[in-house]
C-alpha cells in the first residue's frame, strides 16, 4: 500500500538523518552548550524552603544526555520526513514534482528556509543563560512562522498570479504578529566578562545550529525524493500494471 511505503520510507530516512544530525550536533553544537552552561547562575533556595522546592528532571550529562538527544532527533526527523514525503507525494500525484538530485537539493534548501531560516529571523536559537520568553509562547510563534512560511512559499510557487499576494501576506503574518521577546538585555549575568563570553558563544551557536539544520534537511529531502521515485511510486505503478493486466 502507498501509505505504508511512505511511512516505512519516513522511518528509514528519519533514522539516517537523525543520526547524521546528532553527529553534527555532538561535534559542533554540544561543546557550545556545555560552555554556556558554565555561566548559568543557579538561584539559591530561601532559608527554610529547601525541602519544598522541586527540581525539574533532566538527563545526566554524558551517555544518558547523548542517548536522549539522539532519540529525540530521530523521532523528530521521522516526523519531518513523514510531512515532506506526504507533501511530495501529493505534488507528484498532480504532476507538479520533478525528479533528480538537483530537485532534491532545491527541496533541501526550501525546507531549511521554512523550518530554520525564517523562524530564526524572529527567534534566533538561544543558549543557556539567555533571557527568553516562556517556552510555550516561543513554540507557538515558531509553529505559526513555519506554517505561514510553508503556505506562503507554496502559494508563490504553485498558485496563479492573482493569488501571489496571499503568499506574501502569509510570509509576513508571523512578523506582523511579532515574535515573543522579553524586554531588556539578552544576558543578565552580573559579570561583564561573562556577558561578553556568552554573546560570543551565542553567535557561534547560531552558526553551528544553522549548519546542523542544513545537513538535516538535505539528509531528509534528497533521500525522500529518491525513494519516492525509486521505490514508492515505482512499486505502486508495477502493482497497478499487474492488477490491470488481463492475462
Amino acid at each position: 500500500m502507498l501509505f505504508r511505503r511512505i511511512i516505512f520510507s519516513a522511518i528509514l530516512i528519519g533514522i539516517f538523518s537523525g543520526l547524521l544530525l546528532s553527529a553534527s550536533q555532538i561535534i559542533s553544537v554540544t561543546p557550545i552548550l556545555l560552555s554556556a552552561e558554565q555561566y548559568e547562575v543557579v538561584d539559591e533556595p530561601m532559608a527554610g524552603h529547601e525541602h519544598h522546592q522541586q527540581q525539574d528532571w533532566a538527563p545526566e550529562d554524558g551517555f544518558e544526555r547523548t542517548a536522549y538527544t539522539i532519540s529525540a532527533n530521530i523521532l523528530a526527523a521521522i516526523g519531518f520526513a513523514s510531512i515532506i514525503l506526504v507533501y511530495m507525494s501529493h505534488l507528484k500525484s498532480r504532476r507538479l514534482l520533478k525528479s533528480g538530485l538537483a530537485q532534491g537539493a532545491i527541496w533541501g534548501c526550501v525546507c531549511f528556509l521554512v523550518f530554520f531560516v525564517i523562524p530564526s529571523l524572529g527567534l534566533p536559537p538561544e543558549i543557556p543563560g539567555s533571557n527568553a520568553e516562556a517556552l510555550p509562547n516561543r513554540q507557538s510563534w515558531w509553529l505559526l512562522s513555519v506554517c505561514c512560511a510553508a503556505v506562503g512559499l507554496s502559494i508563490l510557487v504553485f498558485s496563479p498570479l492573482k493569488l501571489k499576494l496571499l503568499g506574501v501576506v502569509s510570509l509576513a503574518l508571523p512578523f506582523l504578529v511579532g515574535a515573543p521577546h522579553l524586554q531588556g538585555p539578552l544576558f543578565s549575568h552580573t559579570d561583564p566578562q561573562a556577558v561578553i563570553a556568552l554573546t560570543d558563544l551565542h553567535q557561534q551557536f547560531i552558526i553551528a545550529t544553522g549548519i546542523s539544520n542544513f545537513i538535516l534537511w538535505f539528509a531528509i529531502a534528497i533521500p525522500s525524493l529518491w525513494l519516492l521515485d525509486a521505490w514508492v511510486y515505482k512499486r505502486n505503478r508495477s502493482e497497478t500494471s499487474a492488477t490491470n493486466d488481463p492475462s
